[in-house]
């Protein structure tokens, strides 16, 4: 017959660990999401462990927060290169020092970096910034 285990030591910490649940958060690129997940956890709070599938919802929230990213940045890259009249190349060179960047933030084929998605964002409230980009 089989026993299930009761409670096991951190081997970080040393601490007594119990099965039990926990909201966690997921965070990527600006975005945050809340999630529940299963796994041994001390009573003060501090870190658990996650074992076997434990990690899956957690991993689920950051695959989704990815794809919005994607979806709302290629948006955004869009909005931008039209509001201050450049094609996909000469946006991509000026902006990101690769041809075929906003190419690929446009088609879901890459995800621009933090730095690059504030640039955006700030180009997205003031096109005429790009000016002072192009000058620098």
């Amino acid at each position: 017959m089989a026993t299930t285990k009761k409670t096991m030591i951190h081997p970080g910490t040393g601490a007594v660990l119990r099965r039990g649940r926990r909201t966690e958060t997921v965070a990527y690129m600006g975005s945050k999401r809340r999630v529940t997940v299963d796994g041994w956890f001390p009573e003060d709070g501090g870190d658990g462990i996650l074992v076997g599938t434990d990690s899956k919802p957690l991993d689920a929230a950051l695959a989704a927060l990815k794809r919005e990213y994607g979806v709302s940045a290629g948006k955004l890259a869009k909005q931008v290169r039209n509001s201050v009249g450049m094609s996909q190349e000469d946006a991509s060179l000026l902006l990101t020092g690769s041809p075929n960047s906003f190419y690929k933030y446009e088609n879901g084929a890459a995800r621009p970096s933090w730095p690059t998605f504030v640039l955006l964002k700030l180009l997205a409230r003031e096109p005429k910034l790009i000016k002072t980009i192009k000058t620098a």
